[in-house]
């Protein structure tokens, strides 16, 4: 893995950890203030939901967390590296309390702009209902 790559999948973990963690103040130092998700689910045809900025990425977590009858299971997590992207693959298992269990595969594709995170785009798969 080239340093640029590094430096790269460094920015990805600090990331999720502030964003899982809803620590707004560290997440706001590794994205660009013009920082957006193309969310999976949402009425922002055909992009899903567009949410914009860290704060706001970190409330769709919330409330996705919410929504859990049975915690998501990360699994089959791979990165590959692109230039200025990063695509991620993973499969997600689960069970949301309004729509029952989810067994989906994830690519998240996260684009970068001078060393920070500028957007995640997230698409699910499903596998099974």
């Amino acid at each position: 893995m080239t340093d640029l790559n590094a430096s790269k999948q460094a920015a990805l973990q600090q990331f999720g950890r502030a964003l899982n963690s809803n620590d707004i103040v560290a997440g706001r130092t590794i994205v660009t203030d013009d920082f957006f998700w193309a969310y999976y689910e949402g009425p922002d045809e055909p992009d899903g939901r567009i949410v914009r900025g860290f704060e706001a990425a970190c409330q769709v977590v919330i409330e996705r967390n919410e929504r859990l009858k049975e915690s998501i299971v990360w699994s089959e997590s791979k990165e590959y590296f692109c230039t200025d992207k990063v695509f991620a693959t993973s499969r997600a298992t689960g069970e949301f309390i309004d729509t029952g269990p989810f067994d989906v595969r994830v690519i998240d594709i996260f684009s970068f702009r001078s060393n920070k995170l500028c957007s995640k785009d997230t698409y699910w798969k499903i596998i099974r209902d």
